[in-house]
């Protein structure tokens, strides 16, 4: 029996296990840790793990914290961002609304092929120092509950089925959807509704610009160098949307995920069923597949989950899928693995220091689980817009713009780490979760009184002025504190005008007679905004309790973009 002790024992070796186990070496160079995984290297590339698409705050956590920035530069693809095609399925595909990007854009994103970095991963893990034990399985964790003995993890390794003992003064759960920790302590949450996936990858490059003849040259003009390819391609319908997403071994990742509500799991879970599916709701997907047999096939229903608790004072944690699992809509996997891990090894050099608090674990709880459970939220309250482009594309533009505005500094200036620094620079936040719940209504109330009187062809989000400034404004490091209590305010200032707009915008789609009540210098109080008239007066719209400014440039800047049908069904410039 290896009754073998180290500091911190990761049970577990995906990309939340690897990724912790360097941080951890980084950070403290004289830790001694052991990682234990089923898997055995070879890892396979391609058909292995989702999580390919990663975005800002998630691709800063891999290529800085991690110093790995060349070796995502010379091995993975760069993202060419969020891409969505909307609208009519059935119809031309270059005639379908479109949202994405037409260049890249620093800082860079990737599209990670799982396989490759987990198997690079480890070997440069080994290389510093760590103990890698693969092929193991392990049994049980026995946490020393309140005693400050090691905890002890119990495992079998290979054909030899008598139990091995390792003890750690930490034991991390990286096992994935297993969850050991969370089912025995009775920590989970389950999420409502239901979402569920499956996935595949074709051998090649299996290319949304190969839907558009050449011949419509002013499509694939208007992105060129044939480059949609390298952005996270979502192709969205009522209920679903599908992902197409490029790996930089050769091959290309597909997926369906749907509202069980609308697409019950069963319509697709094999994938006979998926292709007959992709049929009937992407043909297109269908029509180019249909010679290109997947080289894997995996399923996973209802996918979302949180926990009520992912790190203890008693010296174990949970990250990962072993912890929470956002939807996978904005790509948010890697930033939660980056916030957890970054949240674990502050908590280890702490302990080591002998500082570590309950205060700090129990904010560093607070902070991942809301974070997951309001990104997840948030996404769910899409799904609703999928068959609306117009609606889409302002959800689409408050989520990401929320996203860059909010998010991004936690990560790009380690705000997270910090709770009393957070509080001072978020100390308006406040507003922004009221403005942004009273949003996640306003879409809804959109969504059900839209004429559908709004449309456009392509919005490439980052030629609109405002949203390039704030993505650029907030995706810098090394900021001071006020510096960036300065930019929050801005962010807020702006968010507070687009809220304006967007009214006026929907207004416009959903009773344009109502317009005339607005005149062009109007200046209203945003947290009142709604589509019912006759709350306008009771709840404030009209009293604002900040000073007027002009709407005219995000009005202006936005109105390039979208355009609107007059009562009588006439395109009119706006």
């Amino acid at each position: 029996m290896n009754n073998k002790k180290y500091d911190v024992a990761i049970c577990g070796s995906g990309l939340a296990g690897l990724t912790l186990a360097r941080q951890l070496k980084l950070a403290m160079p004289d830790i001694s840790i052991v990682l234990l995984d089923r898997l055995a290297r070879p890892l396979p590339q391609a058909g292995f793990k989702v999580g390919e698409s990663t975005v800002e705050v998630g691709a800063f956590y891999l290529a800085n914290v991690l110093q790995l920035t060349e070796y995502f530069e010379q091995h993975h693809f760069h993202k060419l961002g969020f891409r969505y095609f909307l609208g009519d399925t059935t119809g031309p595909f270059h005639k379908r609304p479109e949202i994405g990007l037409s260049k890249f854009h620093f800082p860079n994103s990737y599209q990670i092929d799982r396989g490759l970095v987990e198997n690079d991963l480890r070997e440069l893990n080994i290389a510093a120092g760590v103990d890698l034990l693969e092929d193991c399985l392990v049994k049980d964790i026995e946490l020393t509950n309140g005693s400050q003995e090691p905890h002890q993890v119990i495992y079998t390794q290979g054909d030899n089925k008598t139990p091995q003992t390792i003890q750690a003064r930490w034991v991390i759960d990286s096992m994935g959807r297993r969850r050991l920790l969370q089912k025995k302590l009775g920590l989970a949450k389950p999420f409502e509704p239901n979402f569920s996936a499956v996935w595949f990858r074709v051998e090649g490059r299996f290319d949304v610009s190969d839907f558009v003849p050449k011949t419509e040259k002013e499509w694939h003009d208007r992105v060129p160098d044939n480059i949609r390819y390298y952005s996270t391609n979502h192709l969205c319908g009522e209920g679903y949307w599908v992902w197409i997403i490029p790996l930089s071994t050769g091959y290309t990742s597909l997926g369906i995920v749907t509202n069980e509500d609308v697409h019950p799991f069963g319509t697709y879970h094999t994938y006979e069923k998926a292709y007959r599916w992709l049929e009937k709701y992407e043909p297109d997907v269908a029509y180019h597949l249909k010679d290109n047999q997947p080289v894997d096939f995996m399923k996973l229903p209802q996918y979302t989950y949180s926990s009520k608790q992912v790190f203890s004072s008693e010296r174990w944690a949970c990250v990962g899928v072993a912890g929470v699992f956002a939807d996978p809509f904005y790509s948010p996997g890697t930033d939660l693995i980056g916030f957890g891990n970054s949240l674990i090894t502050q908590m280890i050099e702490l302990d080591r220091q002998g500082k570590l608090t309950k205060e700090t674990v129990d904010d560093a709880n607070r902070f991942l689980i809301s974070y997951n459970e309001s990104v997840t939220s948030s996404i769910h309250n899409t799904y609703l817009c999928f068959g609306n482009e117009t609606v889409m594309s302002m959800k689409f533009l408050w989520d990401v713009l929320s996203a860059w505005a909010f998010s991004a500094p936690l990560m790009f200036n380690s705000l997270f780490l910090d709770p009393s620094k957070r509080a001072k620079v978020r100390k308006g936040t406040g507003q922004f979760f009221l403005l942004s719940h009273r949003m996640n209504q306003f879409f809804r109330d959109w969504l059900a009184l839209s004429q559908r009187r709004g449309t456009f062809e392509f919005i490439d989000y980052l030629t609109i002025p405002f949203v390039s400034e704030l993505r650029t404004r907030n995706l810098k490091t090394n900021k001071t504190e006020l510096e960036l209590i300065d930019d929050h305010v801005a962010s807020i200032e702006l968010f507070e005008e687009l809220v304006q707009v967007m009214f006026l915008f929907a207004l416009e789609d959903t009773m344009p007679e109502k317009l005339a009540d607005f005149p062009s210098t109007v200046w209203l109080n945003a947290w009142a905004i709604s589509l019912n008239p006759e709350r306008w007066e009771a709840d404030g719209l009209f009293r604002p309790t900040t000073k007027p400014r002009d709407l005219r440039p995000v009005m202006s800047q936005l109105r390039q973009k979208i355009q609107f049908k007059s009562a009588n069904k006439e395109l009119v410039a706006v």
